[in-house]
């Protein structure tokens, strides 16, 4: 028994010393592995982010859906606009007054929410969305250098309106009070025809 015991262990011993032999083999021969992405979902927020005092890019992103969402299901409703006829929206002034984002960063939720509006069908469906024409002229300037074709008319005056907003902060302590504040205004009369307050609560930044 005790020899038979022997020969099952020796055995056991070989075929580990064959299998590292094997598995070293076949190490040499494949191609090298790259490390972990680290790829997350954009809406979960990774360690490193908790532990910036800055807001997480979820927020951002998450505060851009809600104000989009927001500004299609108010937008159709305005009084001002003509029924029957597809109003032109200048995507206009949207300035950043928190003291708390940079400028890059509330760019990023400035076109978040200009880019969920494209994507409305509701909102494509009422409104024509233009550029400004300083941005139209530029991007022109670009193909045709600065003596090129001027920029015709391109929007029906009467149905013309500017969507202008400005960013707020409020801070106590370590939470923050955001304030996006939209106004809609006449292209021909320069008249504010409709307002709207958003608002986001953080706390810890």
């Amino acid at each position: 028994m005790a020899a038979s015991m022997r020969e099952v262990g020796k055995l056991g011993v070989g075929l580990a010393l064959g299998m590292a032999v094997f598995a070293a083999g076949c190490s040499t021969n494949d191609p090298p592995r790259g490390l972990p992405s680290g790829r997350v979902d954009v809406g979960h927020s990774t360690p490193a982010e908790a532990r910036d005092v800055r807001v997480l890019p979820a927020d951002y992103m998450e505060f851009a859906e809600q104000l989009a969402s927001g500004l299609v299901m108010d937008l159709p409703g305005v009084p001002a606009f003509q029924q029957g006829v597809r109003s032109t929206i200048v995507y206009g002034d949207i300035m950043n007054k928190t003291g708390n984002i940079s400028s890059a960063e509330f760019e990023l939720v400035r076109e978040k929410m200009k880019n969920r509006l494209m994507q409305s069908q509701t909102f494509r469906q009422n409104f024509r969305f233009l550029i400004s024409k300083a941005q139209l002229q530029e991007l022109r300037a670009m193909e045709t250098g600065p003596s090129g074709a001027a920029v015709g008319d391109r929007i029906d005056q009467a149905s013309t309106y500017f969507l202008n907003g400005t960013m707020y902060r409020v801070a106590r302590g370590d939470t923050s009070l955001y304030l996006m504040t939209f106004q809609l205004v006449s292209f021909t009369s320069g008249e504010i025809v409709w307002t709207k307050d958003y608002e986001s609560k953080r706390w810890g930044s």
